[in-house]
């Protein structure tokens, strides 16, 4: 038997919730958590009274929050199927704010649980193409309290939601990166893996074309800047080879270091404007597009030096009188 939701009066707060028996009296609404379909192994879904064990609430959200923590702790057989049956396409689509509510009510719960189950299916919404590339729908804000969610759980999500940034999904829409990337850096989480996942998407991807996303590289070297790992590994890339073999990619990768102020990381500028400088100067006679992108690299660094030592001082400014 499918459940019914039922809005339950706590106080004055009006929550939704499902019930596991068909035909419940109640005012049956579109928008609240679903149960799984009944199992002769899993037995019915519990009664919501049962489950919330005649607690009171000051808020719909501490409610859900809640029912979705003992459904995990005392139910464990219906965990994975409750999950699986309220992150759907469907309501991605058609009914994105009770998907929103559901994803930040199920953050919320599983935060420090490393619950394996809550990331595989919050995964998928930062993971699979009918979600983030769906043509009738695209829901950047139930992309981030995804992100977040992932984030907060612990290891196994964090795994997850860096396996997101893969090149296929750069292919597809890498607009939807960059909107997950914001979230991993607005938490300045301190994880290798998606500290690498991050400098994957800004310094290795490419388009079907061979070429970037602009945009996508801008945020994603923005946001690697916010975590503890970033000047590490951003520095691995900002070499001559690299630099001069993707000149144009490196001026969306220096527009992130000036977005995110990345003054640790001025000397690794100046080196590279010496490398640049030298290889324009090789170019003089040849006249072109690659020289073009140079030239518009070399304006770039220096730029981004000058407001470097405009607003951090010494450090940034000894990279400056290095330039000169």
């Amino acid at each position: 038997m499918k459940a019914h939701i039922v809005f339950v009066t706590v106080g004055v707060v009006l929550a939704p919730f499902l019930l596991a028996q068909h035909g419940r009296a109640g005012a049956v609404e579109a928008g609240g958590i679903r149960s799984s379909r009944e199992t002769a192994d899993q037995g019915s879904f519990p009664e919501v009274s049962e489950v919330l064990q005649g607690r009171q609430f000051a808020t719909r959200f501490e409610r859900e929050v809640f029912f979705l923590r003992r459904v995990r702790e005392g139910y464990p057989a219906h965990w994975s199927p409750l999950l699986a049956a309220n992150i759907t396409v469907k309501d991605y689509v058609q009914a994105p704010a009770k998907l929103l509510r559901f994803v930040e009510a199920l953050g919320a719960a599983t935060a420090g649980t490393d619950d394996r189950a809550a990331s595989t299916n919050l995964a998928a919404i930062t993971s699979d193409s009918v979600f983030y590339a769906n043509t009738n729908a695209y829901r950047p804000e139930i992309l981030r309290a995804a992100a977040s969610a992932l984030i907060e759980i612990g290891p196994s999500g964090r795994r997850a939601l860096a396996d997101s940034f893969n090149e296929r999904h750069y292919h597809v829409d890498a607009e939807s990166l960059a909107e997950i990337a914001g979230v991993v850096g607005k938490s300045g989480v301190s994880d290798p893996r998606l500290a690498s996942a991050l400098a994957a998407t800004a310094f290795k991807f490419t388009a079907t074309n061979g070429g970037f996303y602009p945009r996508c590289t801008e945020q994603a070297v923005k946001n690697l800047s916010r975590l503890p790992e970033s000047a590490a590994v951003s520095a691995a890339h900002l070499n001559a080879k690299e630099v001069l073999n993707d000149p144009g990619r490196f001026q969306a990768v220096v527009d992130g270091l000036a977005a995110a102020r990345a003054v640790m990381l001025a000397t690794n500028l100046v080196s590279l404007e010496h490398e640049v400088a030298a290889k324009l100067a090789s170019l003089t006679n040849s006249p072109g597009l690659y020289r073009d992108e140079l030239y518009n690299l070399d304006v770039r660094i220096r730029q981004t030096l000058s407001q470097f030592q405009t607003g951090h001082g010494k450090p940034a400014g000894d990279a400056i009188e290095n330039l000169k």
